[in-house]
């Protein structure tokens, strides 16, 4: 395996981690399958310019962003879910509303 693949791979295995810390829990998961589309594809096209900006192939660039997309997927159902990290980093920026009424 090349270094801009397993690059990827661990890029792909990361990315459900960050989802989980920029999204709310509350959302839909076609919300969170969209941030991780783009964060996959931010992926792919850096991969591929790290790898020769040269020689940057767009191409490759989106299998790159497919093959971390389905790593990622696959990561999030197979290792993350339910997961007590994943729930940590879910409530990592979520603050509780404060009741109107409060004091402070």
């Amino acid at each position: 395996m090349d270094k801009v693949s397993l690059v990827n791979v661990l890029v792909g295995a990361v990315l459900p981690l960050l989802v989980a810390f920029v999204s709310k829990e509350s959302w839909a998961g076609w919300v969170k399958g969209t941030i991780l589309a783009a964060l996959s594809a931010a992926g792919g096209l850096g991969t591929e310019y790290v790898a020769g900006p040269a020689n940057f192939n767009l191409t490759i660039a989106g299998w790159s962003a497919a093959s971390a997309f389905v790593f990622g997927v696959a990561a999030h159902y197979g290792v993350y879910k339910d997961t007590t990290l994943q729930e940590l980093l879910a409530k990592a920026l979520y603050k509780a509303p404060v009741p109107a009424d409060a004091e402070g």
